[in-house]
């Protein structure tokens, strides 16, 4: 399927509804429209995980491009981690489905970039989860709580059964992500993954610096008590306890973490 080269004209001025003689409009690059193409198709998941794309001498065939043309595409897929391409003679392009975890490397990026603060974080995370909470609350099922109790159980295992500190706090990390998950909603599930990338970090971070002196293990008892308030909540169907629960854990584990490390900004944290 050849790709139809853009009009030499179409940056040209123009009349019509809405638009003004004169303006200019940008005519996307052969290699972007043969990228646009690639991408539309794997997010559409008509192109899968680990899928080997054709070899590039049929590529050029079906979009009717030049061999420098299809590398500048897959340039450009490359660095939005959309495929990985090796080179040689058993090399070849590769597709891979969107990721939540670069969309979170990037966006911690921008929040370096920003000055963010981990409090930020913290505070961000303590709009959404909480909503979550009232939202399973209101319609939780039995299969949702059955995999709460069963995240639950496997942070109380985690604290008896002598895991060392990190491993109690991916535990506890894992039960926030749950929460989300469970209210189906995508985009915050997305927004979500974004924002406890860093504070997964921070909490790792802090949880080997204390283990020391025991203070990591007292706040992961006290994390996994408000873990079991909340899962009691959400059995009750009591939104507004399941959510007050919840924001007071949040924010005693943003005054925990970020007094403990010493560390205000994401850069210091990711940097």
């Amino acid at each position: 399927m050849a790709l139809v080269n853009p009009s030499r004209d179409a940056g040209a001025g123009f009349s019509g509804d809405g638009g003004r003689v004169g303006q200019r409009v940008r005519v996307p690059k052969t290699a972007e429209l043969v990228a646009a193409h690639l991408r539309r198709q794997i997010v559409r998941n008509e192109l899968h995980e680990n899928d080997a794309l054709p070899p590039e001498a049929v590529l050029m065939a079906q979009f009717g491009v030049s061999r420098p043309t299809l590398r500048e595409a897959f340039r450009v897929l490359e660095a939005e981690g959309l495929i990985s391409v090796r080179r040689g003679a058993h090399g070849g392009a590769r597709v891979h489905t969107p990721d939540i975890d670069v969309a979170a490397r990037y966006a911690g990026l921008v929040l370096e970039h920003r000055g963010a603060t981990l409090s930020d974080v913290y505070e961000a995370a303590g709009l959404i989860e909480p909503a979550c909470a009232t939202m399973l609350a209101q319609s939780s099922s039995d299969e949702h709580l059955a995999r709460l109790k069963e995240s639950l159980a496997a942070g109380e295992a985690a604290l008896k059964n002598g895991a060392d500190e990190v491993e109690i706090m991916e535990a506890h990390d894992a039960f926030h992500a749950l929460l989300v998950e469970l209210t189906g909603n995508q985009t915050m599930i997305v927004l979500h993954r974004i924002m406890r990338a860093i504070v997964e970090i921070a909490n790792t971070t802090m949880a080997a610096q204390a283990s020391s002196n025991g203070s990591a293990r007292r706040a992961a008892r006290k994390g996994q008590k408000a873990h079991e308030s909340l899962v009691a909540a959400l059995q009750a169907g009591d939104g507004e306890a399941a959510s007050t629960c919840w924001h007071q854990h949040l924010t005693a584990a943003d005054e925990y973490v970020t007094s403990g490390l010493g560390t205000k900004h994401v850069l210091d944290l990711l940097g």
